[in-house]
């Protein structure tokens, strides 16, 4: 299994690209990037999944131009998060959301032979979700590199997100590998040894 990322759009959000055999699985195209158009084509990958961690326009916007380009393709979508995909130009989402399939906590979602765990920690949205496959964890802006998701936009909420933190995520293995919504890797235990926001919730 192969993994590659790309950073899109205003708020720099990380898109990620799991791919093996020909087919590829997306975890969170925040924006329809002519970067990522290209590197499917150029290794010829056919997308079969499309996953968000949650409703924000920034993990959500390139997500209908994909199903328009892919239309075999399955989008899984946090049903809690639903309010986020209908068109609301305040939250720049001008089309409604093209879901296949919402997904709650302990959904599995299957690609290429292995099934990825949904994780629902809510605290940056109502509906936020982690997926976990196997000591690696997309994290969605749930958990950054020494630093949390806000939560102080609609039904965000501090002590739900450090209590997803610490009765969730932190309960994998250490050496879980995090790639998260925004900015650098990290791993589980470098945030129970670093992350100040959740230090300070101990």
């Amino acid at each position: 299994m192969n993994l590659v990322s790309f950073t899109l759009g205003k708020y720099q959000s990380n898109c990620y690209i799991i791919y093996k055999d020909f087919k590829a699985m997306i975890i969170d195209p925040g924006y329809p990037s002519e970067d990522v158009y290209r590197f499917l084509e150029e290794k010829g990958l056919k997308v079969d999944v499309i996953y968000v961690t949650h409703g924000h326009s920034d993990h959500i916007g390139g997500v209908n131009d994909l199903k328009r380009r892919y239309p075999s393709a399955i989008v899984y979508a946090p049903k809690k998060d639903m309010y986020w995909y209908s068109r609301n130009s305040k939250y720049e989402i001008y089309d409604d959301l093209q879901v296949d399939v919402y997904v709650e906590n302990n959904n599995h979602i299957p690609f290429m032979g292995v099934v990825f765990q949904v994780l629902e920690t809510p605290g940056h949205t109502y509906g936020s979700t982690c997926l976990y496959l196997n000591k690696v964890l997309f994290s969605g802006d749930t958990l950054f590199r020494r630093s949390i998701g806000r939560t102080d936009l609609y039904m965000g909420d501090y002590e739900a997100i450090t209590h997803s933190i610490q009765q969730i995520l932190y309960k994998l293995p250490d050496n879980t590998v995090v790639y998260p919504g925004h900015g650098d890797v990290t791993t589980i235990k470098e945030e129970k040894l670093y992350n100040p926001f959740i230090k300070e919730a101990l």
